[in-house]
């Protein structure tokens, strides 16, 4: 065996050609490989059982051991007999080490060597594996660099070699000698720390396979079948054994292309110069990956059963997904057999949120795990008192989102620190945090094999079991890897460390589908060539995946790969110009082969057409080329955008507009439709990822200082001293309580924004009790029960910030603005008509003159505040405007309007009247094209006429 490094790098580097006892058999490729394989393995059987139980037979996948069984199986039931099968291996089989040696680490025990060696590392001693060091060298930081290296390792196992033997070799060559001596430093540690727990790394294993496998008594010879790309390990290890064994290699190709493959069947290097027989009329350029899934349908249904004679070759990822829903639409079953990555089950997502919010304590997090199924019921149904009711989900969920409004809490702690202070509406909450602080306290102290299946079975008790069998296979997933994290030796790791550990491993299984009837297959490239089916359609054809690329690996590179013996590009693409001769060979005489190639991905990224669909005769080139890359027709001609279906809003409800808003006015007169929808309908979208106070909000605190500051005594005072520090004592409690006593950074710049604006607002308040106002009343209600303000029948509701009252001077109605950049009254309440808009278009009731000029009212607040109040300071001057509070010390001024005259009031009232008339007739149809503002912009699609079916609003305005 060989134990140090020079001799492991003498085993890889044997200078003479050895003598084999190994033969190649060249099965032809007219056919497909199961086919012409069958034949072979039964060319010499007449009658009785076949038997090739003293055979051993490599093939290089799971799946291909599985169709080969199941056509030797149809073979030989053809003959009312059965079939003794050879021991049918995959090269890791051959690979693993002897029964006798230490037991190779798991992937579990590797990573956690691998974090413990990087927690315990001198980190500034490897300035060349670390040139910048980590913010904080921390388990997380650890657990992806571990990832990392590991996977490294992986690349490196190929062969047998390890980061020592790599750094030797790598130095001859000057290809970073430093920086993989550092990698070694730290991989022979981790080695020690493994060997210190009785187990190998599996580049030792390999190393022990190489120089230790035989085979087992009984067995007379070895066959490799359709292993153009055998590992490099796996090649030392059958030079070996091929001294004293007899070992066949069947070759999918006619004995006339013998020259062009190795002794093992390795497709050599002159594939790379290969001229490819690809008909022109079989090449189909696609747009996107669902594109490629509709031609691909398309192309299977000519056949009346397509499982029967069809397999859809998928070497792109991206393309399964489009591929599987295209094939439900048309009610066929499919079938991948390289299964589905255990990261893409609802539970793997589960238990990342779940990590996430553990690592976190992010609100933001929680309310995403509260959206995933199941979990809202566990959680409003945990420890329920005694007479008390479950939750319903609607009902913690909105909790959630309307306490996330209010008080924008970030971390778990602030929103335990604010629940102290509220009073409505937190016992959903508070049960809820309640649920998940149990479970994570149980993460954290018990073993993982307890706390999450504890979890898990919470949540799934709530959740519809579709498919029990796939259920079944994901908990038994899950359980062994559990498993593997509990047997773990980890050195003061917490629970919540653990749980990271387990989730990088979870998230790497692959769980196997169960192969539903009448299903098409849909394999990988690798993977094609043991389709048997007469029709193949390849997908995916694109450089970078057939053939596979080598791009800018951080730590291999091609030439790297090249220098350790390992797969490069030039043996990938000879292999894989070497598997597309065999497929189009094999469906030259009763098959067919379409290829299909996309232009984009699904990031909307250009590809490449393969450069195999280019491996043509020099005079036959500008034709390919101009096939490749032609324009197609939808990139010229895009399919025009239309809506799936029209919203429907039910006819209004006339319970709902028995009393108006001062402030509605303006949303009318901007988009009656869009009024409906959010006074009518009462919608809004609420916004749960904001981190900061809305423009509604920070107005609404401004004005929560400002009515508080009129309580007080300062309220009376001239000096701006003592105003200044009444605005900023009430600013910091309000946001305590509101918010808590740790506020987010959003939140401290924009604390910091209101402080700036009300000091420079309090030199103005000091100058004006100087000059004689005083505040008579603030949020003053416009209708009180003694004495409403109606219009038209309407009763008209509203608060008027501030009313402030002068002795010689009269009253003045202020409402206090908080814009960036203020608007000007005059400009907030009157616009001119557009140049595409004609005045004659306009009801009467909108329109007013102001300096002999046509406008048109948008809003009427400040109007009707002097409407409302004439009657309860009659006989009293009264003028009215904005306290605008603005972003600059410029725009923090008084704005009143001056010239709003008794023939304006009247035509504001008139407007208002128009307004109620039209509300009450239920007049809520057509919309404005492009109003001021619009709320419901993701709604409508800009186009409110056409994603709207207004049939139940014109017809009650007509009623």
């Amino acid at each position: 065996m060989a134990t140090d490094q020079q001799s492991e790098f003498d085993l890889f580097s044997q200078p003479s050609e050895p003598k084999r006892n190994a033969t190649r058999h060249f099965l032809g490729w007219h056919r497909p490989l199961l086919e012409l394989a069958t034949e072979h393995f039964t060319r010499d059987w007449t009658t009785g059982a076949l038997d090739l139980s003293r055979q051993i037979v490599i093939v290089p996948t799971r799946n291909g051991s599985r169709r080969l069984r199941e056509r030797l199986a149809i073979h030989t039931a053809q003959k009312n007999t059965g079939v003794l099968p050879p021991l049918i291996l995959n090269p890791d089989d051959l690979l693993a080490p002897p029964a006798d040696a230490n037991p190779t680490a798991s992937k579990a025990e590797v990573l956690a060597a691998w974090i413990e060696t990087l927690l315990e590392a001198d980190l500034p001693s490897l300035p060349e594996l670390f040139p910048v060091e980590p913010v904080e060298a921390n388990f997380s930081w650890a657990l992806a660099t571990a990832k990392e290296l590991v996977s490294v390792q992986s690349l490196l196992g190929e062969g047998a070699h390890n980061a020592s033997y790599a750094a030797k070799v790598l130095a001859t060559h000057d290809l970073e000698p430093e920086r993989w001596q550092e990698f070694a430093q730290l991989e022979r540690t981790t080695f020690a720390k493994l060997e210190r727990q009785g187990l190998q790394a599996r580049s030792t294993a390999r190393r022990q396979a190489i120089d230790t496998w035989q085979p087992a008594d009984g067995y007379e010879k070895l066959v490799l079948l359709g292993l153009p790309d055998p590992p490099p390990a796996l090649e030392a290890l059958l030079e070996r054994v091929s001294q004293s064994f007899p070992v066949e290699i069947l070759i999918h190709a006619p004995e006339e292309e013998g020259d062009r493959f190795d002794w093992l069947g390795k497709p050599e290097d002159c594939w790379n110069e290969q001229h490819l027989d690809i008909p022109a009329e079989t090449v189909f350029q696609c747009s996107t990956p669902a594109a490629q899934a509709e031609r691909a349908c398309q192309q299977m249904s000519a056949h009346q059963s397509p499982h029967e004679l069809v397999a859809v070759g998928v070497p792109d990822p991206e393309v399964v997904a489009p591929l599987q829903k295209s094939l439900t639409s048309q009610d066929w079953n499919s079938f991948d057999p390289a299964g589905t990555p255990f990261g893409r089950q609802g539970v793997c997502h589960l238990l990342r949120t779940l990590r996430d919010f553990a690592n976190t304590r992010l609100l933001v997090t929680f309310r995403d795990l509260l959206r995933i199924p199941g979990v809202p019921e566990s959680a409003g149904s945990f420890q329920v008192p005694e007479g008390k009711k479950t939750f319903a989900p609607t009902r913690i969920l909105e909790a959630f989102d309307t306490f996330h409004e209010q008080h924008l809490c970030e971390t778990l702690p602030d929103a335990l620190a604010i629940l102290d202070q509220i009073k409505t509406n937190k016992a959903p909450i508070f049960r809820s945090l309640q649920w998940i602080e149990h479970h994570l306290k149980n993460i954290d102290r018990e073993p993982l094999s307890q706390a999450l299946p504890s979890f898990l079975s919470e949540v799934y008790q709530h959740v519809p079991i579709t498919d029990e069998d796939q259920f079944l296979t994901v908990t038994q997933t899950l359980n062994r890897v559990l498993s593997e994290i509990d047997a773990l030796a980890l050195r003061n790791e917490s629970g919540n460390e653990r749980f990271q550990i387990f989730l990088t491993l979870l998230e790497e299984q692959i769980i196997a589908s169960k192969r539903p009837p009448k299903a098409i297959d849909l394999p990988g490239w690798l993977e094609l060539p043991w389709e048997d089916a007469p029709h193949i359609i390849l997908t995916g054809c694109n450089d970078g995946l057939v053939p596979e690329s080598i791009q800018s690996h951080p730590w291999l590179p091609n030439q790297a790969r090249r220098v350790l013996g390992l797969r490069h590009n030039d043996t990938r693409q000879a292999r894989d110009s070497y598997l597309m001769a065999s497929l189009i060979a094999s469906r030259k005489e009763g098959g067919q082969l379409d290829i299909l190639f996309g232009r984009v991905n699904g990031q909307n990224d250009p590809l490449r057409p393969s450069r195999l669909l280019l491996a043509t005769p020099p005079e036959e080139l500008p034709e390919r080329v101009k096939l490749l890359f032609q324009e197609t027709e939808s990139e010229h001609v895009p399919l025009p955008w239309n809506l799936a279906w029209q919203l429907t809003p039910p006819a209004p409800d006339p319970e709902r507009f028995q009393k108006l808003s001062v402030t509605s006015f303006s949303s009318y007169l901007d988009c009656p439709f869009r009024y409906y929808l959010q006074f009518g309908l009462r919608m809004r979208e609420p916004d749960l990822n904001r981190m900061e106070l809305n423009p509604r909000d920070f107005g609404t605190l401004t004005h929560d200082v400002l009515e508080d500051f009129a309580e007080t005594s300062a309220a009376t005072s001239d000096s701006e001293k003592e105003i200044r520090e009444c605005f900023e004592d009430i600013l910091s409690t309000k946001l305590a309580l509101t918010y808590g006593p740790r506020l987010s950074a959003p939140l401290l710049i924009q604390e910091s924004s209101i402080r700036q604006r009300l000091n420079w607002w309090a030199a103005h308040e000091a100058q004006h009790r100087a000059e004689g106002w005083t505040i008579l009343e603030t949020e003053t209600d416009l209708a009180p029960d003694e004495d409403p303000f109606l219009l038209g029948g309407m009763l008209i509701r509203g608060k008027i910030d501030r009313i402030e009252t002068h002795p010689d001077l009269g009253l003045r109605i202020l409402d206090f603005k908080t814009k960036k950049k203020p608007l000007p009254v005059i400009k907030a309440h009157l616009r001119p008509p557009k140049r595409s808009e004609n005045p004659d278009g306009f009801p009467s009731w909108m329109l007013t003159a102001l300096k002999g000029k046509a406008m048109c009212w948008t809003n009427l607040q400040i109007p009707l505040y002097l409407l409302a109040l004439a009657s309860r300071f009659p006989k009293q001057e009264c003028v009215s405007g904005y306290v605008q509070l603005g972003a600059t010390k410029g725009d923090v001024h008084l704005d009143l309007w001056q010239g709003l005259d008794e023939e304006l009031l009247e035509s504001a009232r008139e407007c208002a009247l128009g307004v109620i008339d039209s509300i009450q007739k239920q007049v809520f149809w057509p919309p404005t094209e492009k109003p001021h503002y619009d709320n419901f912009a993701a709604l409508l699609f800009g186009a409110p006429e056409e994603s709207i079916n207004a049939l139940n609003l014109i017809q009650k305005a007509h009623s």
